[in-house]
């Protein structure tokens, strides 16, 4: 038996803290004789007598719940918007962060309004769909989501879609895909089946994409700044039209017999002393957001190359133009003008006229917007 040095309680040998107690028991060496019964002028103390012992303080928890994730502001209005939105819920701006980006967790059920566009689940009385920036009401049915129905994102599609718009970012990745699954699609800011409210340089209704006999067309809906669609081939130029080279936007003008045969100029009978005359037989007028036309270069070549760094026509400025970009070429016995891309990187874009056939792989320009037809074939 062993005694606690503390309570003076006999302990069985095999036990290392004291039964009655818990102090720690301290063993005999090896070899040392077996302790004698404890002396009987020690008296064991009665347990009334001894000293209560104290317990540890247990230690504090916080049982309160954590707190809410910060909201994120939005950097044109600083309204707070949820980590995971991707577009501000006050004013509809692009929120472009890693965490934004992140797949969405729906609202709950029972007070969620689902967005026209993308059927994302929002808190009532938002302005703005917090998942891909389109308003929500108006004229967009938007109902209360019923409790314990599966969303629309989750339901199984009506039918496989003709086609698909793909936006593509200005890296060249693709991103946000919109079916196309009726014979006629409109793209707008306001309205239509693919509305864009973010982007001011779309109009109201802005353009028409049909599809007939397997075959998409797409028209221009008297929009004011035009559908541009990058150049497969080589492109007859008439004149007003447009041209979009990297950032500039240039308009084809043919001159006037009047302005083409100008002679020499006489100032009180002392011919003008100048720079050589040349033949102007075309310009390009440079359009800017002002609405006015800033430079006119005039087109005097056979070929008129335009570029960033070489070239009759350089714009050192722009940064999504190639070193030679693209070229008009005149033809000599017809006189006609055509538009040439020289394998530059991000195209050359011409403004349709009315209305455009367009094959699968086709880029179209939208205001701000880069789109990539992408048509769907059937197992033949």
């Amino acid at each position: 038996m062993t005694t606690c040095g503390r309570c003076g309680l006999l302990n069985r040998d095999d036990l290392r803290f004291c039964a009655d107690c818990g102090t720690r028991l301290d063993k005999q060496p090896a070899g040392a004789p077996a302790p004698s019964a404890p002396p009987p002028s020690i008296p064991r103390p009665s347990p009334a007598s001894r000293a209560p012992q104290k317990r540890p303080v247990a230690p504090a928890f916080d049982l309160a719940p954590p707190p809410p994730a910060p909201a994120h502001a939005c950097p044109l209005c600083r309204a707070p918007n949820d980590p995971q939105a991707r577009f501000c819920t006050s004013c509809g701006a692009s929120l472009d962060s890693a965490a934004q980006r992140a797949a969405p967790a729906p609202a709950a059920r029972s007070e969620a309004v689902l967005c026209a566009r993308c059927h994302g689940a929002n808190k009532q009385g938002l302005p703005y769909c917090q998942f891909c920036g389109a308003r929500l009401g108006g004229d967009a049915p938007v109902e209360p989501a019923a409790r314990g129905a599966p969303p629309p994102w989750q339901q199984p599609p009506a039918g496989q879609p003709l086609a698909r718009l793909v936006v593509i970012a200005q890296d060249g990745t693709p991103g946000t895909e919109y079916p196309i699954t009726a014979a006629e699609a409109d793209i707008g800011r306001e309205d239509g089946t693919i509305r864009l409210p973010t982007d001011p340089y779309v109009s109201p209704r802005h353009l028409r994409i049909s599809q007939r006999n397997g075959r998409f067309f797409v028209r221009d809906l008297e929009s004011v700044n035009g559908v541009y669609v990058r150049l497969r081939a080589s492109e007859v130029l008439r004149h007003a039209d447009l041209v979009l080279i990297g950032l500039e936007v240039l308009r084809f003008e043919l001159v006037s017999d009047a302005e083409r045969g100008l002679g020499p100029a006489t100032e009180r009978g002392t011919r003008v002393f100048g720079s050589p005359a040349v033949p102007r037989l075309a310009k390009l007028c440079q359009v800017t957001v002002e609405g006015l036309t800033r430079d006119q270069y005039y087109l005097s070549r056979d070929e008129t190359v335009i570029g960033r760094e070489s070239g009759d026509l350089v714009f050192t400025n722009d940064p999504f133009m190639s070193r030679r970009h693209a070229s008009i070429d005149r033809d000599v016995m017809s006189g006609t003008f055509t538009l040439r891309d020289l394998g530059s990187s991000n195209g050359t874009f011409l403004a349709i006229r009315n209305e455009r056939e367009l094959v699968s792989g086709d880029h179209l320009r939208v205001g701000q917007h880069l789109f990539r037809l992408d048509v769907s074939r059937g197992p033949g």
